[in-house]
This record gives structure tokens, sequence and C-alpha cells, in this order.
């Protein structure tokens, strides 16, 4: 927003870097919580991590990608845009988690894209309605579910934390 000014078509994009802040200011203090008890960080925990972070990209990914007009009049791609979001939110998760999803790898690429268009076909389902549309959007959810299952399946990277509690932007 700050390198393309005239692309802010609403006033609420001037407040986007302190909105970005305030966020980033919350992940610090959930840093800290996690840190103060080392044990959310371990054994089987390690298995919801892994689940909260693929359940926020993956909504991310089939979210984006159902406002086409923005990201046009934003001027990017959805695709791009949130795999550089990813980069970014990976690098800022090994400060506080031990663990970070494997973005660049084919299967998770692959099963963000079938996501996608699982959501796509389900929200049509949606619109055409009736009982049919309903049975059709189980049988769309339960795919989802099995490509959820099968990327979140993909090894995670591991990573030492780091030994002092505070995150650092890396934008």
């Amino acid at each position: 927003m700050q390198r393309h000014p005239e692309l802010q078509f609403h006033p609420i994009y001037s407040w986007f870097e302190q909105w970005c802040n305030d966020e980033f200011r919350h992940g610090e203090a959930f840093a800290l919580i996690l840190r103060a008890n080392p044990h959310l960080l371990q054994g089987h925990n390690r298995l919801w991590i892994k689940f909260f972070l693929l359940a926020v990209y993956a909504t991310m990914y089939v979210r984006d990608h159902t406002r086409p007009a923005l990201h046009k009049a934003l001027g990017f791609d959805p695709t791009g845009y949130d795999y550089e979001v990813f980069r970014i939110t990976s690098e800022i998760t090994r400060q506080t988690f031990p663990l970070t999803l494997d973005i660049d790898h084919p299967r998770f690429r692959q099963g963000m894209e079938t996501l996608r268009e699982l959501g796509a076909a389900s929200e049509l389902a949606r619109k055409q309605g009736g009982v049919l549309s309903s049975v059709k959007r189980l049988w769309l959810g339960a795919k989802a579910s099995l490509v959820f299952a099968s990327v979140y399946l993909i090894p995670s990277k591991v990573n030492a934390l780091p030994e002092r509690v505070r995150l650092a932007p890396v934008w």
C-alpha cells in the first residue's frame, strides 16, 4: 500500500501499517504466553500447532480467491500475494513455534489449489439450492477434508526456537 498509494481506493488503507503493527503486537503477546508455558510447544501440541497454521493458510488462500475484483483493484494476483504472506508468516512463526509448514512442497501448492477449486464448487452448489445441492456440498466437504489431511501429512520443517522471546518483523 505504501509503494502504490494510487491503489488506496478507500481511506482505511491509510491506517494499514498501524493495523499490521497492532496485529504484530498481538503475536508478540501470544509468543510470550507460549514461552511461559513451554509444554504448549511440545508433544501432541505440535500437531495442534501444525493444524492451526494449515487451517489459517488454507482459509486465507480459499477466501482470497473469492474476491477477484478486490485484488484487481489493488493490482495484485491473489496466489502470488498469498504465497508472499505465507513466506512472511512462516518467518515470523519460526520465532514462536518449533515448526513451520513446507509451503514450497509441490503437494502443498497443489493442495491449496484443490481446496480453492472445491470451495468454488461448493459455493456454486450452495447457490443452486435444493436437496441434491446439499448432498453435493457434503461430498465436496468430505473431499476437501481429505485434501486438507493430505497437505497436513506433508512433513513439517523443524526449527529451534530463538533463546530470546521477542518477535522481529521480517517484512
